[in-house]
């Protein structure tokens, strides 16, 4: 375990360093910035051993707001250049290119994080935040903040117009039995239009599960893991949720034990549905993984559309010293059955990388009109400087996508736990935030600068439907060519908690390239359809169900 959390002494750095791009990627056409100090947030999280961490507008002001957490149980002397451990961390965004810290004593506390999200789960336009804690059954530290921080277990607050309240206890979504908790899913599995919560624990336990918590209504929740047919020793660190079986109910990817479960109605009932789980055997070869060691582990997981043909495809990030990420090209339904391919040489991932890649997203980072592979390690240069591990998707050839990475893989990489993506300033381009772990090193807010593009954000406010729109899937199409297969120009499903220790905005982000109409068409999960034509680009929509 401790390896896990430790990096190898030679990708460590001793001193702050900022990101430019280097000589060797001027060509690359994808660039960030490192802000950090600018925005306010390097002397704060200055010695944070961080390790999850969450974007969401938590105050409703329009802009995207951070928070951060860590592991708070080392010595002290692990934590410089603070004293000690460095808590919990809420982060306004004040819409200047600064954030400023929210001191609530809520969300400040001391403990194990290894991953967070926001999500709106009692349908009243306010974000509640959920931290999922990494918890010891009996603390082995006697000193303090350590020895409550290991014990302390994963936590929901409320969020009353912007002040946070700690619900733990009463919610039935954060119970004693649950310990050591990586990642957490939010959908709706029983489409009664509140979101519920798939809480992922990884192997580091006696019992290890990923529970399934059902959304009651006025947060709260019940544990109905056994219910839907979830085995209980399914263990796992990130996660991946879409629809991938066309019939409106989430399907979920567990990294590490690299399970697929698809979900099944069974009957209708009064308020919803009643859905069961079965695990995709008929995809089991495909997915199973053989470690080169005993610390080689699937960790990040990211379904997304890599080659614009109206399919979700998987990327899988590898917890490994020498990490051999995955990409499986989905070619639809054959008889009923779920078709993946491993095509990661071919698509230009097949290249070893010498440090672990823990979280990964899908996104289009340049606004090219194709979805990049991003994965939160970097190189660091001898001058300092960073550059993180973005495969650009140099569009379909030969029926492939092809990605090609800033540089040749190899040299002096480091890697961050996890990394959020989100736009935090507003100007169509998706930042991303890289949460630190190691002395020496620092939190990164990475501020894109890509050269403009066109592009499209799209916000979904639902009715009957959970108000996050969560699970919807948006088409977008050339102008004038509604439904056209070959028209299509992106497909995303609305999505949050995806990759590994990442929560990330409930919008999706379209890069269009040059173009500057397009039609729209996003299907709910009930099979309802919004149609909108003739959309400008360089904009966000919300669509109302």
């Amino acid at each position: 375990m401790t390896a896990f959390l430790r990096c190898q002494a030679a990708v460590l750095v001793l001193a702050f360093f900022c990101f430019t791009s280097s000589a060797g990627d001027k060509a690359f056409p994808i660039v960030f910035r490192d802000i950090t100090k600018d925005a306010g947030l390097h002397e704060p999280l200055a010695g944070i051993m961080g390790h999850g961490g969450a974007w969401g507008d938590f105050d409703n002001d329009g802009l995207i707001d951070l928070y951060i957490g860590g592991f708070c149980d080392r010595p002290n002397a692990e934590y410089k250049p603070a004293a000690g451990p460095v808590p919990n961390m809420l982060f306004r965004n004040l819409g200047n290119g600064r954030f400023e810290q929210v001191k609530q004593a809520a969300v400040t506390f001391f403990g194990r994080t290894s991953g967070a999200v926001f999500a709106d789960l009692d349908n009243d336009g306010w974000l509640e935040l959920y931290s999922a804690n990494n918890a010891k059954a009996k603390a082995q530290r006697t000193d303090e903040p350590q020895k409550s921080a290991q014990v302390r277990h994963s936590l929901l607050f409320r969020n009353t117009k912007g002040v946070f309240e700690d619900i733990s206890a009463q919610s039935g979504a954060c119970p004693s039995t649950l310990f050591t908790a990586r990642n957490i899913g939010v959908f709706d599995y029983d489409a009664d239009g509140l979101l519920d919560l798939l809480v992922v624990e990884d192997r580091f336990t006696p019992r290890p599960r990923t529970a399934l918590f059902r959304n009651k209504g006025n947060l709260q929740f019940e544990d109905v893991s056994q219910k839907v047919g979830l085995p209980d020793n399914l263990f796992g660190l990130g996660l991946a949720v879409a629809d991938l079986n066309g019939d409106g109910r989430p399907d979920f990817f567990v990294p590490h034990s690299n399970r697929l479960f698809l979900s099944t109605r069974a009957r209708s009932a009064s308020k919803g549905e009643d859905v069961t789980y079965r695990e995709a055997l008929e995809l089991k070869s495909i997915l199973a993984w053989v470690p080169l060691d005993g610390e080689d582990w699937p960790c990040g997981a990211a379904f997304g559309d890599l080659d614009r043909d109206g399919r979700l495809d998987l990327v899988v990030a590898i917890h490994g010293k020498k990490a051999r990420n995955k990409v499986f090209l989905n070619d639809g339904l054959k008889n009923g059955v779920l078709q993946f391919r491993d095509v990661t040489k071919e698509a230009g991932l097949g290249d070893v990388i010498p440090v672990r890649c823990p979280h990964v997203e899908i996104q289009d980072l340049d606004n090219d009109g194709w979805p990049d592979i991003y994965i939160s390690a970097a190189w660091m240069d001898e001058a300092g400087k960073i550059t993180p591990l973005v495969y650009r998707n140099e569009g379909r050839k030969e029926g492939l996508p092809r990605f090609t990475p800033p540089r040749p893989i190899g040299g002096n990489m480091v890697y961050y736990p996890a990394g959020p993506s989100g736009d935090f300033d507003n100007d169509g381009r998706l930042d991303l935030f890289l949460i630190n772990w190691f002395q020496g090193n620092h939190s990164r807010l990475l501020k894109n600068d890509s050269t403009p593009r066109n592009w499209l954000q799209v916000q979904v406010v639902g009715k009957t439907l959970n108000r996050m729109g969560l699970g919807c899937q948006i088409r977008l199409y050339r102008a004038g060519e509604l439904g056209n297969q070959k028209a299509l120009v992106g497909f995303q499903e609305l999505s949050i908690g995806y990759g590994y220790a990442s929560g990330q905005p409930a919008l999706c982000h379209f890069g269009l390239g040059d173009l500057e109409r397009v039609d729209l068409e996003a299907t709910l999960p009930s099979g309802k359809k919004l149609v909108r034509k003739n959309i400008e680009s360089k904009k966000r929509i919300v669509l109302e169900e």
